[in-house]
């Protein structure tokens, strides 16, 4: 008798276990969540890319786009954002990090430099939910 519970709780566990992992990863599939982390990297790259090129104007609407895509996680990402404090902390510290990333309106010098907080808080939010 005592066999056959823990062969029961042992499944019961695999099965949740099992249905954690393949949850986790239907979760990471779904097109809106890709298409808002794709969005971040091509307005974070094209950000990047005006910064190095001293290109002011088009350096601060990338920031502004990617300040919109920034807005999107909350919809990719409900119950992350809901009920997980970490994921929300990085969430908020990336949406910080582009809110403050304002380079100067008549000289693009160091704006370079105000990309590095962005790509820290998008490595800081994948190395630990990707």
């Amino acid at each position: 008798m005592k066999s056959r519970l823990v062969i029961a709780v042992l499944c019961l566990l695999l099965g949740g276990i099992v249905g954690s992992m393949v949850a986790h990863q239907y979760a990471q599939r779904h097109p809106h969540a890709r298409a808002v982390m794709w969005l971040a990297q091509v307005h974070l790259d094209r950000m990047s890319a005006a910064a190095r090129a001293g290109q002011c104007q088009d350096f601060e609407s990338e920031r502004l786009r990617l300040g919109v895509v920034q807005e999107e996680l909350r919809l990719a990402f409900p119950l992350a954002y809901r009920q997980e404090a970490d994921f929300r902390k990085q969430a908020d510290a990336f949406a910080a990090a582009v809110r403050d990333a304002r380079a100067p309106s008549n000289a693009c010098n160091g704006a370079e430099a105000l990309t590095k907080p962005i790509q820290d808080a998008c490595k800081a939010c994948h190395r630990d939910y990707r």
